[in-house]
């Protein structure tokens, strides 16, 4: 009975062990992330008034940075943020548009 129960124990240990070395290594690599230049990015939005002659491309083409896949991307995200059923905006008027930055403000 004795023996059973040492091998239970240290069938526990192991498993606790095992585990342990799981989330030191998730967190050595989420360490070693934390240095990257695309890990300190952060994601914040600003108000931008429409120039005349201005269009979404150009404002994509201006502010969409490598963290968006295409320009097509970031124009969907400032369309679906300021509720743009087109591409059609007005000189004049303001809009919410999000932007990366390594700053933490």
């Amino acid at each position: 009975m004795r023996e059973r129960q040492r091998k239970i124990s240290l069938a526990v240990l192991l498993c606790v062990a095992v585990i342990a070395a799981i989330a030191i290594s998730f967190s050595m690599a989420s360490t070693a992330e934390a240095g990257t230049a695309e890990s300190s990015r952060y994601k914040y939005y600003t108000s931008i008034q429409v120039e005349p002659g201005s269009s979404l491309w150009d404002i994509a083409e201006k502010y969409a940075s490598s963290e968006y896949e295409s320009l097509e991307a970031y124009i969907r995200e400032v369309r679906r943020i300021n509720h743009l059923d087109g591409d059609t905006i007005y000189a004049g008027s303001y809009l919410c548009i999000p932007y990366y930055s390594s700053a933490y403000k």
